[in-house]
C-alpha cells in the first residue's frame, strides 16, 4: 500500500499541469516568505511593545498581566532559545525568530487547507493556485508580519474543520478525538478567537451532538473540560488574567472607552473611499474600514508604512500632470511608465484605490456565492461571523468598552482573519472549479497585490544597513546579494550569522537565561503536530484474513 505522500509525488511526476501549479505555489511561498523577512521589520509590529512582555516571562517567570494564552509566544521563545539566545544583537535576531516561526506555523495551516480542498474533491490544479491565493491574500501577509496570535487560530481552522467533515463522512469517532487538542489551543488563545469559534463551529457542526452515542459523547466532553481547565490553569498561572479579562480598550487607555454607534453598520462614504482613504477618515464606518484594510494597509501599519523597506522607492508606473486639454494616457519613456493628464489636479491615492476595488470584488462574489451556493454556504459564511462577534463587542461594550471613536482600530480584519482567509479559500476554490479559465483573474489579482506592497522598485532604491544584515543572515544570500546590494558600498558584504553577533554587546542578558517550559503547552504542541502527522500518513490498512499467506511472503 502506497502512502499518500508517494501517491502525491507520482501525480505531480504524471500531471504536467499540476507539476507547474505546485511550482509556482512553491516559488510563490519561498519569495513572499523572503520579501516579508527583508522589507518589514518585526519591532513595528503594532503593540509589540505590550507583547514582548511573554518573552521576559519565559526567561524570568514574571507574570505577564496580560490575557492571551502562552502557546504562540512559547513557539516564538522556544525558537529564539533555541537558535540564537547565545548571540549577540538581540534586537536582529529577535526579528528572524518571529519571521521565522509565523512562516512555520503558516505553512502548517496551508498544510491544513489542502487536506481540507482535497477532502472536499477539489482537483489538485485548484487546490494549489487556490493556496497560491492565501499565499498572497493581504491579511494573510499582515499576519506573518506581526507578533500576534491570530496566524496560530488561522493555522488550526482548516484541520479542525477536516477532521469534523471527516467525522460527518465516515462516522469514526477517532476524528473528533484527534481534532480535541486542536481545539481546545485554538478556543484558549485569545478572547476574540475564543468568541468566533465557539459560536461558528457550535452552529455549522451542532448535528455533530445527535449523532455520536451519548457514552462516547460523554467521554469527549470529559476529555475536553480537562483539556480545556488544563491549559487555561497554566495560562492563567502565567497571566494573571483570563483569557476573558480582556486588557486592551478601556482598562487601559480612556480613548477606547466608547461604544460604537449603531450607524457604524451601514454608514460608508464610497466618494470618500476614493478621495480621502486616509487613515481615521472613516473611523466610523465598519464597511469603509473593511473595505479599506482587507486589500489595503488602511491603518498604516504594514506595507504602507512609511518606515519599512516596503513602502520605501516605489516605482511611479502612473504619473498624474494637469492639463488644460483633454488627453489620453501618454507612454513616459523616461521610467517606463504611463503619464495620465488631469483637468484639475486632486490628491489620487492608486494604491488604496486598487486595494479598494479588489476587496469590492471579493466581497461581492463572497455575498453572491454565499445566497447562491448552499454546499459552501457554512465555509462561506465564517468571515461574517467574525464581523458580527466584532461588532457586537463595539456596539454593545460587551464584556467592556473597546472603541476609539477617533480612530475605529477595534474593526481591523486582523481581528478575525482566520475566518476571513478561511471564507475566501473556498470561495477561490469553488470559482476555479467551476470555470479553470479564472486562473487569469487570479493572475491579475496577484499582480495588483505585489503592486500594492511596493513593487516594483526604482531604479534609486538603496537597502539600509538592517536590510543588509537581513541578507546576510538569509539562506538566500548568495542570490539576494546579486538582487538588492549589486552597488559598489556592498562590495564587502559576506553572508553567515557569525558577521553579524559580533559587533554587538548583549543588552539583553535576560535571554540568556534557561527557558521557562509550560508543560500543559508543550504537550499540546506536541500532540497538535502529531494530529497533523497521522493524518498526513495515515493509511488505509485492510483486514489481514489469511495471517499464514502473510508469513510465507516474508
Amino acid at each position: 500500500m502506497k502512502s499518500r505522500l508517494s501517491n502525491f509525488k507520482n501525480i505531480l511526476l504524471q500531471n504536467k499541469l499540476v507539476f507547474l501549479n505546485f511550482l509556482i505555489l512553491i516559488i510563490g511561498i519561498f519569495w513572499l516568505k523572503e520579501i516579508n523577512y527583508l522589507f518589514y521589520d518585526s519591532f513595528m509590529s503594532p503593540d509589540i511593545d505590550k507583547y514582548i512582555v511573554y518573552f521576559d516571562h519565559f526567561f524570568s517567570n514574571q507574570t505577564t498581566n496580560k490575557e492571551h494564552g502562552l502557546m504562540y509566544y512559547y513557539l516564538h521563545s522556544l525558537n529564539y532559545s533555541f537558535l540564537y539566545a547565545d548571540l549577540n544583537n538581540f534586537d536582529f535576531f529577535i526579528h528572524k525568530s518571529i519571521q521565522e516561526v509565523n512562516f512555520y506555523i503558516f505553512l502548517f495551516g496551508l498544510s491544513g487547507y489542502y487536506f481540507l480542498l482535497r477532502h472536499l474533491n477539489f482537483s489538485l490544479n485548484v487546490i494549489f493556485p487556490t493556496l497560491l491565493f492565501v499565499n498572497f491574500f493581504p491579511p494573510s501577509i499582515s499576519m506573518r508580519l506581526v507578533y500576534k496570535p491570530e496566524i496560530l487560530a488561522f493555522a488550526l481552522l482548516p484541520w479542525i474543520i477536516y477532521l469534523l467533515e471527516q467525522f460527518l463522512k465516515s462516522k469514526k469517532i477517532i476524528n473528533l478525538f484527534l481534532s480535541i487538542p486542536m481545539i481546545v489551543t485554538a478556543i484558549t488563545i485569545k478572547g476574540n478567537v475564543l468568541v468566533i469559534l465557539a459560536i461558528y463551529l457550535f452552529f455549522s457542526y451542532f448535528r455533530i451532538f445527535f449523532i455520536i452515542p451519548k457514552k462516547k459523547l460523554v467521554l469527549l466532553f470529559l476529555i475536553s473540560l480537562i483539556s480545556f481547565t488544563a491549559m487555561s490553569l497554566e495560562n492563567n498561572a502565567a497571566n494573571g488574567k483570563t483569557i476573558l479579562d480582556i486588557q486592551s480598550g478601556s482598562a487601559i487607555e480612556e480613548n477606547y472607552n466608547f461604544k460604537a454607534p449603531y450607524s457604524v453598520i451601514y454608514k460608508i462614504d464610497m466618494y470618500g473611499l476614493l478621495s480621502s482613504p486616509i487613515k481615521h477618515d472613516h473611523a466610523k464606518s465598519f464597511l469603509g474600514i473593511t473595505l479599506l484594510e482587507t486589500s489595503g494597509d488602511y491603518f498604516d501599519l504594514y506595507w504602507d508604512n512609511d518606515a519599512s523597506e516596503f513602502f520605501k522607492s516605489r516605482k511611479q508606473i502612473i504619473s498624474f500632470v494637469q492639463s488644460n486639454e483633454i488627453k489620453g494616457p501618454e507612454l513616459n519613456q523616461t521610467n517606463s511608465g504611463f503619464i495620465v493628464y488631469q483637468q484639475r489636479m486632486t490628491d489620487v491615492y492608486l494604491y488604496e484605490a486598487i486595494g479598494l476595488l479588489l476587496s469590492i470584488f471579493l466581497f461581492y462574489s463572497l455575498i453572491i456565492s454565499s445566497i447562491k451556493k448552499t454546499k459552501y454556504r457554512k465555509f462561506l459564511l465564517a468571515s461574517f461571523v467574525g464581523m458580527g462577534v466584532l461588532l457586537f463587542h463595539s456596539i454593545t461594550g460587551i464584556p467592556k468598552n473597546n472603541f476609539d471613536p477617533l480612530v475605529g482600530d477595534t474593526f481591523k480584519p486582523l481581528y478575525y482573519s482566520f475566518v476571513l482567509i478561511f471564507s475566501f479559500t473556498i470561495l477561490i476554490a469553488t470559482k476555479l472549479s467551476e470555470k479553470y479559465k479564472k486562473i487569469f483573474n487570479l493572475a491579475i489579482y496577484l499582480i495588483l497585490v505585489v503592486f500594492i506592497l511596493g513593487f516594483p522598485k526604482n531604479a534609486e532604491f538603496v537597502p539600509d544597513i538592517n536590510m543588509v544584515q537581513k541578507i546576510q543572515s538569509s539562506l538566500f544570500c548568495p542570490i539576494e546579494k546579486h538582487i538588492y546590494l549589486d552597488n559598489q558600498d556592498f562590495n564587502s558584504v559576506n553572508c553567515g550569522l557569525n558577521n553579524l553577533s559580533q559587533n554587538t554587546n548583549k543588552e539583553n542578558s535576560l535571554y540568556l537565561n534557561k527557558i521557562q517550559h509550560k508543560p500543559v503547552n508543550f504537550l499540546f504542541i506536541t500532540l497538535n503536530l502529531f494530529t497533523a502527522l497521522y493524518l498526513v500518513f495515515r493509511k488505509n490498512y485492510r483486514k489481514i484474513e489469511d495471517l499464514s499467506l502473510l508469513l510465507k511472503s516474508k
